[in-house]
């Protein structure tokens, strides 16, 4: 799945009345573990772009068809927040430290790592072979094998980029109406406090 669609869908779960999230830990976690890959990608291209004189079409099969898979630095950075392991364990390890439920729910790192590991869920099963490491750190190279690519089109990635596409304008929609109803109530508030 696309970061932008990580970011709607958490953001419309945040909004269920009954979970009480704190917002900036959910939304920085559902981006988070695709940030590693933006920088390493973009300084990588901006570098073998101008430094070295590669062409675009150079860069992208080297970064993606060999560093992404190959080098250790990549494998680190990108599975650092992608590996259900080390996320199951960083919650474990917040969950030992606040030990009652309600102390759970008022940690920001809770519900940042709980994100991240959504998100890592969601791509393990968006992936046909390029997904998260499933027992990185322990194991650098075994990934789920899904059925479904959200890219690829010989996995269903065209089919999958039409159902992203609709997903992502309806809770697009969905979160505006929300934002837009909040607007009027507090609009609504603010006038009766003034009348």
């Amino acid at each position: 799945m696309k970061t932008p669609s990580h970011f709607l869908v958490t953001a419309a779960i945040g909004r269920i009345p009954w979970l009480k999230v704190i917002p900036s830990a959910i939304l920085l976690g559902s981006i988070a573990p695709d940030l590693p890959l933006y920088f390493l990608t973009f300084g990588s291209f901006l570098w073998m772009r101008n430094v070295v004189g590669w062409e675009p079409r150079q860069i992208f099969r080297t970064v993606f068809d060999q560093w992404f898979f190959e080098n250790p630095f990549w494998i680190v950075l990108h599975n650092l927040l992608h590996a259900p392991l080390i996320l199951l364990s960083a919650l474990a390890c917040i969950a030992i430290k606040n030990r009652s439920l309600s102390k759970l729910q008022t940690s920001w790192w809770f519900w940042f790592f709980l994100s991240c590991l959504f998100h890592s869920v969601i791509d393990i099963f968006t992936h046909y072979d390029d997904g998260p490491l499933i027992w990185f750190p322990f194991d650098w190279s075994t990934r789920f094998s899904s059925p479904v690519s959200y890219w690829d089109s010989r996995h269903y990635g065209r089919e999958f980029s039409q159902f992203e596409l609709w997903l992502d304008l309806a809770l697009i929609l969905f979160l505006s109406v929300l934002f837009w109803k909040q607007s009027r109530q507090k609009q609504t508030e603010v006038i009766e406090q003034n009348a």
